[in-house]
């Protein structure tokens, strides 16, 4: 992905997400009502919901820009950031989606309100996302969830004598707090990816293949929709509005 690219794997930010809506609708909601204590139903919403605003921004976070601040240590390390974050949440939303599927009151609601293409729809998104679970967990445990020491020393193994990063470092010490970047720091993230948190016993991956991770899991962007659709069959079934 060269510097000055603003949306990888060729998703635009505007086809994912359309112009700004022409008008909407504010609903005042009480809290009390819609997430009730002790109900595991309302819990799994509430979970997935608050993981749809961490997907929507980390998806923002990637496609949208420049941001001229934001970018200070280069396009492609906002990039790598909010990919990280990504494949976390992707994560949790895997794990969400299975427990909200084993509730009775979801079960019966699903059934019921749902035609079957949307049912089909919605558990072959589920079996998408649990086929790029291994893909997903590799990705957290190499540099998503955390930086970890033993994974970074492989990592920097697999560097070679000519790899180049940069350092940008201004002149003036007082300016250097505010100003100071270090997008060679991007290097070190795809060289985690290459090592992928995998057993010391496998081969890292090359350059090429560790960076097709973004487009094989581009796909799972769609959790966005699905969890609307699940939220409003929970707000229809229970007649909260």
């Amino acid at each position: 992905m060269s510097e000055d690219a603003g949306d990888p794997e060729g998703i635009t930010h505007e086809a994912m997400f359309g112009k700004k809506a022409s008008a909407t609708r504010i609903v005042p909601i009480n809290l009390r009502k819609f997430f009730p204590p002790d109900d595991d139903y309302a819990t799994c919403m509430a979970r997935l919901l608050i993981l749809r605003e961490d997907l929507r921004l980390e998806i923002h976070g990637i496609l949208a820009g420049p941001f001229d601040w934001l970018d200070g240590n280069g396009i492609k390390w906002r990039h790598t950031y909010f990919f990280r974050n990504f494949s976390k949440t992707m994560q949790e939303i895997s794990r969400a989606l299975q427990q909200v599927q084993g509730i009775p009151e979801f079960q019966r609601a699903f059934k019921k309100r749902f035609t079957s293409s949307e049912q089909k729809v919605f558990k072959d998104f589920c079996k998408e996302i649990q086929g790029a679970g291994e893909l997903i967990k590799e990705v957290r445990n190499s540099a998503g969830g955390h930086i970890n020491h033993t994974v970074l020393a492989r990592a920097l193994k697999t560097i070679g004598p000519d790899w180049t990063g940069f350092w940008d470092r201004p002149f003036d010490p007082t300016e250097r707090f505010a100003h100071t970047h270090h997008p060679f720091v991007d290097d070190l993230v795809v060289s985690m990816f290459r090592i992928g948190g995998r057993p010391a016993n496998l081969r890292e991956k090359d350059v090429a293949e560790a960076l097709k991770t973004p487009g094989v899991m581009a796909g799972l962007q769609f959790a966005i929709p699905h969890i609307d659709s699940l939220f409003e069959l929970y707000v229809s079934e229970r007649q909260l509005l």
